[in-house]
Protein backbone atom coordinates (compact mmCIF):
# COMPACT_ATOMS: atom_id res chain seq x y z
CA UNK A 1 0.00 0.00 0.00
CA UNK A 2 2.61 2.38 0.92
CA UNK A 3 5.12 1.67 -1.80
CA UNK A 4 2.07 2.06 -4.26
CA UNK A 5 1.19 5.39 -2.98
CA UNK A 6 4.98 6.01 -3.42
CA UNK A 7 5.00 5.06 -6.51
CA UNK A 8 2.13 7.19 -7.61
CA UNK A 9 3.88 10.59 -5.91
CA UNK A 10 6.65 9.71 -8.02
CA UNK A 11 5.07 9.02 -10.96
CA UNK A 12 3.30 12.23 -10.68
CA UNK A 13 6.50 14.45 -9.93
CA UNK A 14 7.51 12.72 -13.03
CA UNK A 15 5.26 13.81 -15.00
CA UNK A 16 5.12 17.09 -13.60
CA UNK A 17 8.91 17.40 -14.53
CA UNK A 18 8.78 15.96 -17.96
CA UNK A 19 5.83 18.73 -18.83
CA UNK A 20 7.90 21.65 -17.19
CA UNK A 21 10.84 20.28 -18.92
CA UNK A 22 8.66 20.18 -22.59
CA UNK A 23 7.12 23.86 -21.18
CA UNK A 24 10.93 25.61 -21.20
CA UNK A 25 12.52 23.87 -23.87
CA UNK A 26 10.27 23.09 -26.74
CA UNK A 27 10.46 26.83 -27.72
CA UNK A 28 14.17 27.98 -28.48
CA UNK A 29 12.13 31.15 -27.46
CA UNK A 30 11.20 30.41 -24.02
CA UNK A 31 14.49 28.29 -23.21
CA UNK A 32 16.76 31.76 -24.54
CA UNK A 33 15.03 33.54 -21.60
CA UNK A 34 14.85 31.28 -19.13
CA UNK A 35 18.37 30.60 -19.52
CA UNK A 36 19.46 34.50 -18.81
CA UNK A 37 16.85 34.71 -16.39
CA UNK A 38 18.75 31.99 -14.40
CA UNK A 39 21.88 33.11 -15.33
CA UNK A 40 20.69 36.74 -13.78
CA UNK A 41 19.51 35.11 -10.64
CA UNK A 42 22.81 32.91 -9.72
CA UNK A 43 24.87 36.21 -10.50
CA UNK A 44 22.44 38.35 -8.23
CA UNK A 45 23.11 36.53 -5.45
CA UNK A 46 26.64 35.61 -5.89
CA UNK A 47 27.45 39.48 -5.90
CA UNK A 48 25.03 39.55 -2.73
CA UNK A 49 27.52 37.63 -0.52
CA UNK A 50 29.68 39.82 1.66
CA UNK A 51 32.54 37.76 0.55
CA UNK A 52 32.35 39.41 -2.95
CA UNK A 53 31.75 43.03 -1.56
CA UNK A 54 34.60 45.63 -0.24
CA UNK A 55 35.00 45.29 3.37
CA UNK A 56 33.29 48.72 4.21
CA UNK A 57 30.38 47.83 1.62
CA UNK A 58 26.58 46.59 2.04
CA UNK A 59 25.13 45.84 -1.23
CA UNK A 60 21.16 46.06 -1.08
CA UNK A 61 20.07 42.75 -3.19
CA UNK A 62 18.27 44.58 -5.59
CA UNK A 63 21.02 46.53 -6.42
CA UNK A 64 23.16 43.24 -6.80
CA UNK A 65 20.37 41.60 -9.03
CA UNK A 66 20.46 45.14 -11.31
CA UNK A 67 24.05 44.95 -11.55
CA UNK A 68 24.04 41.21 -12.49
CA UNK A 69 20.91 41.88 -14.87
CA UNK A 70 23.46 44.62 -16.26
CA UNK A 71 26.47 42.38 -16.69
CA UNK A 72 24.74 39.53 -17.91
CA UNK A 73 22.62 41.61 -20.51
CA UNK A 74 26.23 43.35 -21.42
CA UNK A 75 24.38 47.13 -20.72
CA UNK A 76 26.56 48.55 -18.25
CA UNK A 77 23.81 50.35 -16.15
CA UNK A 78 25.06 50.11 -12.76
CA UNK A 79 23.58 52.09 -9.68
CA UNK A 80 26.89 51.87 -7.91
CA UNK A 81 30.43 52.28 -8.25
CA UNK A 82 31.47 48.66 -9.47
CA UNK A 83 34.77 49.62 -7.64
CA UNK A 84 34.31 50.83 -4.73
CA UNK A 85 31.24 48.32 -4.16
CA UNK A 86 32.92 44.70 -5.00
CA UNK A 87 36.61 43.28 -4.33
CA UNK A 88 38.80 41.10 -7.09
CA UNK A 89 36.61 38.51 -6.54
CA UNK A 90 33.07 40.24 -6.76
CA UNK A 91 34.90 42.02 -10.01
CA UNK A 92 35.67 38.46 -11.66
CA UNK A 93 32.47 37.20 -11.40
CA UNK A 94 31.14 40.15 -12.64
CA UNK A 95 33.38 39.62 -15.95
CA UNK A 96 32.06 35.76 -16.01
CA UNK A 97 28.60 37.10 -16.02
CA UNK A 98 29.57 39.97 -18.92
CA UNK A 99 31.37 36.82 -20.83
CA UNK A 100 28.44 34.87 -20.21
CA UNK A 101 25.90 37.45 -21.35
CA UNK A 102 28.27 38.31 -24.86
CA UNK A 103 28.67 34.64 -26.11
CA UNK A 104 25.51 33.28 -24.60
CA UNK A 105 24.97 31.24 -21.87
CA UNK A 106 24.31 28.66 -24.12
CA UNK A 107 27.22 29.08 -26.53
CA UNK A 108 29.39 28.32 -23.36
CA UNK A 109 27.54 25.29 -22.59
CA UNK A 110 27.88 23.71 -26.06
CA UNK A 111 32.07 23.98 -25.68
CA UNK A 112 31.80 22.26 -22.62
CA UNK A 113 29.65 19.77 -23.70
CA UNK A 114 32.07 19.69 -26.76
CA UNK A 115 35.03 19.26 -24.56
CA UNK A 116 33.95 16.41 -22.80
CA UNK A 117 33.01 14.54 -25.29
CA UNK A 118 29.10 14.52 -25.04
CA UNK A 119 26.67 14.34 -27.73
CA UNK A 120 25.32 17.62 -28.91
CA UNK A 121 21.81 16.92 -30.12
CA UNK A 122 19.18 18.66 -32.59
CA UNK A 123 18.04 20.53 -29.78
CA UNK A 124 20.54 21.83 -28.81
CA UNK A 125 21.71 23.77 -32.40
CA UNK A 126 18.18 24.65 -33.26
CA UNK A 127 18.64 26.80 -30.00
CA UNK A 128 21.83 28.20 -30.91
CA UNK A 129 20.18 28.99 -34.42
CA UNK A 130 17.58 30.92 -32.81
CA UNK A 131 20.17 32.65 -30.55
CA UNK A 132 22.68 33.62 -33.37
CA UNK A 133 19.49 33.89 -36.25
CA UNK A 134 20.82 31.56 -38.50
CA UNK A 135 18.95 29.58 -41.46
CA UNK A 136 19.53 26.49 -40.51
CA UNK A 137 20.95 24.02 -37.43
CA UNK A 138 23.84 23.15 -39.25
CA UNK A 139 27.57 24.04 -38.75
CA UNK A 140 26.34 25.44 -35.44
CA UNK A 141 29.18 23.75 -33.93
CA UNK A 142 31.88 24.65 -35.73
CA UNK A 143 30.39 28.34 -35.59
CA UNK A 144 30.35 27.95 -31.85
CA UNK A 145 34.04 26.46 -31.77
CA UNK A 146 35.15 29.81 -34.00
CA UNK A 147 33.19 31.80 -31.87
CA UNK A 148 35.32 30.90 -28.52
CA UNK A 149 38.43 31.16 -30.90
CA UNK A 150 38.05 34.45 -32.03
CA UNK A 151 36.82 36.04 -29.01
CA UNK A 152 40.09 34.69 -26.87
CA UNK A 153 42.43 36.18 -29.63
CA UNK A 154 40.94 39.36 -29.82
CA UNK A 155 40.65 39.73 -25.80
CA UNK A 156 43.91 38.79 -25.32
CA UNK A 157 45.08 41.62 -28.11
CA UNK A 158 43.21 43.91 -26.20
CA UNK A 159 44.36 43.32 -23.15
CA UNK A 160 47.82 43.64 -24.28
CA UNK A 161 47.62 46.74 -25.64
CA UNK A 162 45.60 48.16 -22.97
CA UNK A 163 47.76 46.91 -20.25
CA UNK A 164 50.97 48.01 -22.04
CA UNK A 165 49.42 51.91 -22.32
CA UNK A 166 48.52 51.90 -18.19
CA UNK A 167 52.20 50.51 -17.50
CA UNK A 168 54.08 52.84 -19.58
CA UNK A 169 51.65 56.15 -20.08
CA UNK A 170 49.97 55.75 -16.16
CA UNK A 171 52.89 53.93 -14.51
CA UNK A 172 50.48 51.20 -13.05
CA UNK A 173 51.94 48.07 -11.44
CA UNK A 174 52.03 45.02 -13.78
CA UNK A 175 49.75 42.86 -12.34
CA UNK A 176 47.13 45.70 -12.03
CA UNK A 177 47.66 46.67 -15.90
CA UNK A 178 47.42 42.92 -17.26
CA UNK A 179 44.03 42.81 -14.37
CA UNK A 180 42.65 46.48 -16.13
CA UNK A 181 43.63 45.71 -19.41
CA UNK A 182 42.17 42.32 -19.17
CA UNK A 183 38.83 43.51 -17.21
CA UNK A 184 38.25 46.27 -20.03
CA UNK A 185 38.99 43.93 -23.17
CA UNK A 186 36.51 41.28 -21.96
CA UNK A 187 33.73 44.73 -21.07
CA UNK A 188 34.62 46.10 -24.54
CA UNK A 189 34.42 43.23 -27.06
CA UNK A 190 31.29 41.97 -25.17
CA UNK A 191 29.95 45.56 -25.86
CA UNK A 192 29.77 45.86 -21.44
CA UNK A 193 30.31 49.00 -20.96
CA UNK A 194 31.20 48.58 -16.86
CA UNK A 195 34.54 50.43 -16.21
CA UNK A 196 36.69 50.46 -12.82
CA UNK A 197 37.17 54.12 -12.91
CA UNK A 198 34.08 56.21 -11.54
CA UNK A 199 34.44 58.34 -14.18
CA UNK A 200 34.05 55.46 -16.82
CA UNK A 201 36.97 56.29 -19.29
CA UNK A 202 36.88 60.42 -19.01
CA UNK A 203 40.42 60.10 -17.86
CA UNK A 204 41.38 58.75 -21.03
CA UNK A 205 39.87 61.39 -23.41
CA UNK A 206 42.51 61.90 -25.35
CA UNK A 207 44.74 58.94 -24.99
CA UNK A 208 44.53 57.58 -28.55
CA UNK A 209 45.99 54.29 -27.87
CA UNK A 210 43.46 53.53 -25.20
CA UNK A 211 40.40 54.78 -26.97
CA UNK A 212 41.21 53.45 -30.31
CA UNK A 213 41.60 50.29 -28.36
CA UNK A 214 38.08 50.16 -27.19
CA UNK A 215 36.79 51.49 -29.96
CA UNK A 216 38.21 48.17 -32.56
CA UNK A 217 37.20 45.91 -29.44
CA UNK A 218 33.51 47.55 -29.45
CA UNK A 219 33.10 47.78 -33.44
CA UNK A 220 34.26 44.29 -33.93
CA UNK A 221 32.06 42.72 -31.26
CA UNK A 222 29.26 44.75 -32.46
CA UNK A 223 29.54 42.96 -35.88
CA UNK A 224 28.35 40.15 -34.97
CA UNK A 225 30.28 36.53 -34.49
CA UNK A 226 28.79 35.84 -37.67
CA UNK A 227 30.21 38.01 -39.70
CA UNK A 228 33.21 37.69 -38.46
CA UNK A 229 33.69 34.27 -39.83
CA UNK A 230 32.24 34.85 -43.06
CA UNK A 231 34.79 37.66 -43.42
CA UNK A 232 37.65 34.97 -42.31
CA UNK A 233 36.32 32.47 -44.22
CA UNK A 234 35.83 34.31 -47.93
CA UNK A 235 37.92 36.83 -47.79
CA UNK A 236 36.34 38.86 -50.32
CA UNK A 237 33.82 41.86 -50.08
CA UNK A 238 31.71 40.77 -53.25
CA UNK A 239 31.53 36.57 -51.70
CA UNK A 240 29.91 37.73 -48.30
CA UNK A 241 27.08 37.51 -47.39
CA UNK A 242 24.15 40.09 -47.97
CA UNK A 243 24.19 40.61 -43.67
CA UNK A 244 27.65 40.83 -43.65
CA UNK A 245 27.81 43.45 -46.22
CA UNK A 246 25.33 45.83 -44.36
CA UNK A 247 26.71 45.48 -41.33
CA UNK A 248 30.33 46.48 -42.60
CA UNK A 249 28.65 49.80 -44.52
CA UNK A 250 26.67 50.36 -41.41
CA UNK A 251 30.19 51.31 -39.72
CA UNK A 252 31.45 53.42 -41.81
CA UNK A 253 27.82 54.86 -42.74
CA UNK A 254 25.97 55.27 -39.36
CA UNK A 255 29.85 55.70 -38.06
CA UNK A 256 30.14 58.63 -39.88
CA UNK A 257 26.74 59.99 -40.19
CA UNK A 258 26.86 59.83 -36.47
CA UNK A 259 30.24 61.69 -36.14
CA UNK A 260 29.44 64.54 -38.65
CA UNK A 261 26.48 65.16 -37.25
CA UNK A 262 27.29 65.43 -33.86
CA UNK A 263 30.27 67.95 -34.36
CA UNK A 264 27.99 70.02 -35.94
CA UNK A 265 25.76 69.65 -32.60
CA UNK A 266 28.60 69.83 -30.19
CA UNK A 267 31.48 71.91 -31.78
CA UNK A 268 30.57 73.69 -35.01
CA UNK A 269 27.38 75.51 -33.93
CA UNK A 270 29.37 76.93 -30.63
CA UNK A 271 26.40 76.18 -27.97
CA UNK A 272 27.24 72.36 -27.79
CA UNK A 273 30.03 71.26 -24.62
CA UNK A 274 32.80 70.64 -26.77
CA UNK A 275 32.84 74.60 -28.45
CA UNK A 276 36.28 75.38 -26.60
CA UNK A 277 38.23 72.25 -27.99
CA UNK A 278 40.47 71.91 -30.93
CA UNK A 279 39.10 70.08 -33.84
CA UNK A 280 40.90 66.84 -33.16
CA UNK A 281 40.26 67.15 -29.74
CA UNK A 282 36.25 67.03 -30.02
CA UNK A 283 36.81 64.89 -32.85
CA UNK A 284 38.72 62.30 -30.64
CA UNK A 285 35.79 62.47 -28.11
CA UNK A 286 32.42 62.82 -30.26
CA UNK A 287 33.82 59.51 -32.51
CA UNK A 288 34.21 57.58 -29.24
CA UNK A 289 30.65 58.81 -28.28
CA UNK A 290 29.31 57.50 -31.24
CA UNK A 291 30.92 54.14 -31.74
CA UNK A 292 29.86 53.28 -27.87
CA UNK A 293 26.40 54.68 -28.04
CA UNK A 294 25.61 52.08 -30.48
CA UNK A 295 26.63 49.65 -28.19
CA UNK A 296 27.94 50.13 -25.06
CA UNK A 297 28.12 52.04 -22.13
CA UNK A 298 31.70 53.56 -21.98
CA UNK A 299 32.07 57.76 -21.88
CA UNK A 300 34.43 60.27 -22.18
CA UNK A 301 32.53 63.05 -21.12
CA UNK A 302 29.55 64.23 -18.91
CA UNK A 303 26.52 63.64 -21.28
CA UNK A 304 24.54 65.89 -19.16
CA UNK A 305 26.58 68.82 -20.35
CA UNK A 306 25.43 67.99 -23.93
CA UNK A 307 23.35 69.61 -26.09
CA UNK A 308 19.59 68.40 -26.48
CA UNK A 309 20.52 67.47 -30.39
CA UNK A 310 22.97 65.26 -29.46
CA UNK A 311 20.92 63.46 -26.53
CA UNK A 312 18.45 62.82 -29.76
CA UNK A 313 21.07 61.71 -31.78
CA UNK A 314 22.32 59.27 -29.19
CA UNK A 315 18.56 58.04 -28.11
CA UNK A 316 18.01 56.75 -32.20
CA UNK A 317 21.45 55.20 -32.53
CA UNK A 318 20.64 53.32 -29.03
CA UNK A 319 17.27 52.27 -30.64
CA UNK A 320 19.13 51.28 -33.54
CA UNK A 321 21.58 49.02 -32.03
CA UNK A 322 24.43 46.69 -33.12
CA UNK A 323 24.24 43.59 -35.43
CA UNK A 324 22.64 40.44 -35.42
CA UNK A 325 24.46 37.67 -33.81
CA UNK A 326 26.79 40.27 -32.11
CA UNK A 327 27.24 41.62 -28.37
CA UNK A 328 25.08 44.42 -28.94
CA UNK A 329 21.22 44.62 -29.05
CA UNK A 330 18.82 47.54 -30.35
CA UNK A 331 16.57 46.37 -33.28
CA UNK A 332 19.84 45.97 -35.10
CA UNK A 333 21.05 47.61 -38.03
CA UNK A 334 19.69 45.14 -40.76
CA UNK A 335 16.44 45.51 -39.27
CA UNK A 336 16.30 49.17 -39.84
CA UNK A 337 17.75 48.88 -43.69
CA UNK A 338 14.95 46.29 -44.43
CA UNK A 339 12.47 48.99 -43.01
CA UNK A 340 13.90 51.71 -45.11
CA UNK A 341 14.27 50.31 -48.20
CA UNK A 342 10.55 48.33 -48.09
CA UNK A 343 9.32 52.17 -47.36
CA UNK A 344 11.02 53.23 -50.35
CA UNK A 345 10.49 50.14 -52.55
CA UNK A 346 6.51 51.15 -51.43
CA UNK A 347 7.24 54.89 -52.55
CA UNK A 348 8.56 53.56 -56.04
CA UNK A 349 5.12 51.49 -56.55
CA UNK A 350 8.11 48.31 -56.90
CA UNK A 351 6.74 45.29 -55.45
CA UNK A 352 9.83 43.21 -53.90
CA UNK A 353 12.18 44.59 -51.66
CA UNK A 354 15.70 44.56 -53.11
CA UNK A 355 18.95 45.19 -51.26
CA UNK A 356 21.95 45.09 -53.04
CA UNK A 357 20.98 43.13 -55.84
CA UNK A 358 19.23 40.34 -53.27
CA UNK A 359 15.67 40.24 -52.63
CA UNK A 360 14.14 40.47 -48.83
CA UNK A 361 11.62 37.64 -48.47
CA UNK A 362 8.35 39.12 -47.56
CA UNK A 363 8.83 37.14 -44.00
CA UNK A 364 11.89 38.71 -42.97
CA UNK A 365 9.90 42.21 -44.12
CA UNK A 366 7.34 41.36 -41.51
CA UNK A 367 9.76 40.17 -39.00
CA UNK A 368 11.59 43.54 -39.59
CA UNK A 369 8.22 45.79 -38.92
CA UNK A 370 7.12 43.33 -35.91
CA UNK A 371 10.57 44.07 -34.00
CA UNK A 372 10.85 47.64 -34.75
CA UNK A 373 7.11 48.14 -33.53
CA UNK A 374 7.19 45.79 -30.67
CA UNK A 375 10.17 47.60 -29.40
CA UNK A 376 8.80 51.14 -29.58
CA UNK A 377 5.78 49.95 -27.83
CA UNK A 378 7.93 48.25 -24.73
CA UNK A 379 10.09 51.34 -24.69
CA UNK A 380 6.68 53.92 -24.56
CA UNK A 381 4.95 51.47 -21.90
CA UNK A 382 8.47 51.54 -19.70
CA UNK A 383 8.64 55.14 -19.99
CA UNK A 384 5.15 56.08 -18.92
CA UNK A 385 5.49 53.54 -15.89
CA UNK A 386 8.98 54.97 -14.88
CA UNK A 387 7.25 58.49 -14.85
CA UNK A 388 4.60 57.76 -13.07
CA UNK A 389 6.50 55.94 -10.31
CA UNK A 390 9.44 58.37 -10.31
CA UNK A 391 7.74 62.07 -10.57
CA UNK A 392 11.22 63.36 -9.15
CA UNK A 393 13.26 62.98 -12.07
CA UNK A 394 12.97 64.07 -15.41
CA UNK A 395 11.06 62.71 -18.37
CA UNK A 396 13.86 63.31 -20.69
CA UNK A 397 16.54 61.67 -18.32
CA UNK A 398 13.74 58.85 -17.85
CA UNK A 399 13.18 58.17 -21.63
CA UNK A 400 16.84 58.01 -22.50
CA UNK A 401 17.20 55.59 -19.63
CA UNK A 402 14.85 53.43 -21.04
CA UNK A 403 16.41 53.70 -24.81
CA UNK A 404 19.62 53.06 -23.10
CA UNK A 405 18.36 49.83 -21.22
CA UNK A 406 16.73 48.23 -24.29
CA UNK A 407 19.33 49.05 -26.68
CA UNK A 408 21.70 47.62 -23.92
CA UNK A 409 24.03 50.36 -23.88
CA UNK A 410 24.49 51.71 -20.21
CA UNK A 411 24.43 55.04 -21.05
CA UNK A 412 22.26 57.58 -18.66
CA UNK A 413 21.97 60.80 -17.79
CA UNK A 414 23.20 60.31 -14.24
CA UNK A 415 19.32 58.81 -13.52
CA UNK A 416 20.59 55.32 -12.51
CA UNK A 417 21.10 55.62 -9.25
CA UNK A 418 18.25 57.76 -8.15
CA UNK A 419 15.71 55.25 -9.46
CA UNK A 420 13.74 53.18 -6.72
CA UNK A 421 13.09 49.55 -6.30
CA UNK A 422 10.17 49.45 -8.74
CA UNK A 423 11.99 51.38 -11.11
CA UNK A 424 15.47 49.30 -11.14
CA UNK A 425 13.24 46.50 -11.75
CA UNK A 426 11.21 48.20 -14.85
CA UNK A 427 14.85 49.04 -15.97
CA UNK A 428 16.23 45.53 -15.49
CA UNK A 429 12.79 43.99 -17.36
CA UNK A 430 14.22 46.15 -20.63
CA UNK A 431 17.71 45.34 -20.14
CA UNK A 432 16.72 41.67 -20.28
CA UNK A 433 14.44 42.16 -23.11
CA UNK A 434 17.24 43.73 -25.20
CA UNK A 435 19.29 41.22 -24.32
CA UNK A 436 17.04 38.57 -25.99
CA UNK A 437 15.02 40.28 -28.62
CA UNK A 438 11.55 41.77 -27.77
CA UNK A 439 9.92 38.48 -30.16
CA UNK A 440 11.76 36.04 -28.30
CA UNK A 441 9.78 37.75 -25.15
CA UNK A 442 6.52 37.46 -26.21
CA UNK A 443 7.06 34.13 -28.35
CA UNK A 444 7.92 32.70 -24.66
CA UNK A 445 3.55 33.89 -23.62
CA UNK A 446 2.44 33.45 -27.45
CA UNK A 447 0.81 30.20 -28.72
CA UNK A 448 1.70 29.80 -32.57
CA UNK A 449 -0.35 27.80 -34.60
CA UNK A 450 -1.71 28.30 -38.48
CA UNK A 451 -4.79 29.74 -39.29
CA UNK A 452 -7.28 26.65 -40.60
CA UNK A 453 -9.94 29.29 -41.90
CA UNK A 454 -9.41 31.77 -44.20
CA UNK A 455 -11.49 34.32 -44.43
CA UNK A 456 -13.13 36.56 -47.38
CA UNK A 457 -10.45 39.26 -48.02
CA UNK A 458 -11.77 43.15 -47.91
CA UNK A 459 -9.74 46.34 -49.09
CA UNK A 460 -9.61 48.73 -46.27
CA UNK A 461 -8.79 52.60 -46.38
CA UNK A 462 -5.11 53.26 -44.85
CA UNK A 463 -3.41 56.58 -44.27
Amino acid sequence: MFSHKRHTRLAKFGDFGERTYHQLFDKPARFIATGFTLTILLGGLLLWIPWFQQSDSNVALIDCLFVATSAATVTGLSPINIAESYNLWGQLILMILIQIGGLGFMTIALVLLSVTGRKIGIRQRIIIQEMFNLDSPGGTIRLVRNILLTTVILELIGMILLALDLFIQYKYTLSKSLYYGLFHAVSAFNNAGFALWGDSLTSFQQDTTFIFTISALLMIGGLGFTVIADVSAKRSFKKISLHSKLMILSLLVVNGLGTVAMMVYEWVSHLGSLQDYSFFQALHIVFFQVVTTRTAGFQTIDLTTMVPLSIGLMMVLMYIGAGSASTGSGIKVTTAAVILKNVWTYLRGQRETVLMRRTIQAQAVSKAYAIAIFSILFIGVITTLLALSQPNISFTGLFFETVSAFGTVGLSLNVTSELNDFGKGLIMFMMLLGRVGSLTILFTVATQHNRLIRYPKENMLIG
